[in-house]
């Protein structure tokens, strides 16, 4: 993943939902109904992402709304014995990958007809670190899934993503729903991606350069680090927290009923990188992307 930070970009902001199922699969809603409530709760884009099966969208698509295709695939095994979940966007054909094959060589299967990849739910997979961190070819990884979290509680992966931050893994994070329409598990999490303009094309390249930023609710209106001062200015939060490797970064803390809308920190020339979370009064959160430090 190219480290691009969407705030100092060009462009708009266009919310998308980057997994989500319909009644083509193992999901509630027809895919009629899943293009309207997206489009009524403020996306500007959608994949449909139902398991092993391409669902054609593009009925719904105008001018201010978009439906890319994708597909969500599993193969093979993890050590605890569930499969590996993949989800592909911007793919026309579903490719299957050698049965018994490793996972990479599923990857670079599907990797040759998806334009986008990336890994979901890693803890509610099972998934280990030593499991992740070989994995190339993959923009990132869900670091908030929506469905994952009202099933059992196992929505959030960012201790995942911040193991591989810090080995060197340049990952995104992603915030999906992963909506199935049978539990509460609509509209809790999506990207925020910055952009141009909005068709496919544009949009997958910005998802691929990590031009963006998740949430489950909150908004961030800029981050940027200058003069080694890093900056964030968002909506109201009760907590801002600045994340790099190990120890190093820093939390700040809302006094009651004085709700924070940024906060700097000075770097201390070790955190490698450099990530932000806001989270509000409601327990949403809203991610950047991490920004790789020299």
């Amino acid at each position: 993943m190219a480290t691009t930070n969407p705030f100092t970009q060009p462009g708009a902001w266009y919310k998308g939902a980057l997994h989500a199922h319909t009644t083509r699969s193992d999901g509630k809603l027809s895919p009629a109904e899943s293009a309207a409530a997206h489009r009524a709760h403020g996306y500007h884009f959608l994949s449909i992402t139902d398991h092993d099966v391409i669902t054609d969208m593009s009925a719904f698509n105008d001018d201010s709304f978009l439906t890319i295709p994708g597909v969500e695939l599993s193969h093979g095994r993890n050590e605890v014995g569930q499969s590996y979940h993949m989800v592909l966007v911007g793919i026309r054909q579903v490719v299957r990958a050698r049965y018994g094959a490793p996972i990479q060589e599923a990857i670079d299967t599907w990797a040759e007809q998806a334009k986008l990849l990336f890994l979901p739910h890693a803890y509610w997979s099972g998934m280990e670190l030593h499991e992740l961190l070989p994995l190339e070819r993959l923009a990132g990884m869900e670091i908030w899934n929506t469905s994952a979290n009202t099933d059992l509680g196992k929505g959030l992966s960012t201790v995942h993503w911040d193991s591989l931050l810090a080995r060197n893994k340049e990952w995104a994070g992603l915030a999906t729903d992963d909506t199935h329409g049978i539990n509460d598990d609509f509209d809790g999490g999506w990207v925020w991606v910055k952009s141009e303009r909005l068709d496919e094309e544009s949009i997958l390249q910005a998802l691929n350069q990590g031009a963006f930023y998740s949430s489950s609710g909150p908004t961030i209106h800029d981050f940027r680090i200058e003069n080694g001062v890093a900056y964030v200015r968002c909506s109201d939060a009760t907590v801002i927290n600045f994340i790099g490797v190990h120890q190093w970064g820093w939390q700040y803390r809302a006094e009651p009923g004085h709700p924070l809308t940024e906060a700097e920190y000075k770097l201390k020339g070790k955190e490698r990188y450099l990530r932000v979370e806001c989270r509000d009064a409601r327990g949403n959160t809203a991610w950047t992307n991490p920004l790789f430090l020299p």
